[in-house]
């Protein structure tokens, strides 16, 4: 992504990482999306801007439309390009002494339900209580009640 005016810091693909670069861009453009950058109604970059802003080629692109789509944040129409069909709602989850949190790639039944299609990994809470809570972590913000450290 270039550097303007309005926008942040570029934001690049990083081929050393060892992520797949569509799932990099999926993630680079879901983020746009969560943020507000690209609302809903909004074009998705099409293969040529992607090809401008990141450098990947237009099977990257398309596969990173395709995870947008499974995930529901993008519909297709066709000759016209893809939209912003959707921006998933942040929550806040509250920690308290005891409680656990771990991030895994989903079940695909944990998928499903919390809507993360194929990229997004899920964060699972324990409580002190033993109680076990999934949670999309694409769209979910954790924060401790005053602990200087969560466990």
């Amino acid at each position: 992504m270039t550097n303007s005016p309005d926008r942040g810091p570029s934001v690049r693909i990083d081929y050393d990482s060892g992520e797949r670069v569509y799932l990099q861009l999926t993630r680079i453009i879901r983020d746009m999306i969560i943020s507000g950058e690209l609302p809903v109604g909004a074009q998705v970059p099409s293969g040529a801007q992607m090809k401008r802003e990141w450098g990947v080629n237009r099977l990257t692109g398309a596969m990173a439309v395709e995870e947008l789509r499974k995930a529901g944040l993008a519909v297709t129409k066709p000759g016209v390009g893809t939209f912003v069909a959707a921006t998933p709602a942040k929550q806040v989850i509250e920690l308290r002494r005891g409680d656990r949190v771990v991030s895994r790639m989903p079940t695909e039944e944990e998928r499903q339900r919390l809507s993360t299609g194929y990229l997004t990994p899920v964060l699972i809470v324990t409580r002190a209580d033993g109680q076990v809570e999934p949670y999309n972590a694409a769209v979910t913000v954790v924060r401790s009640q005053g602990l200087g450290r969560v466990d």
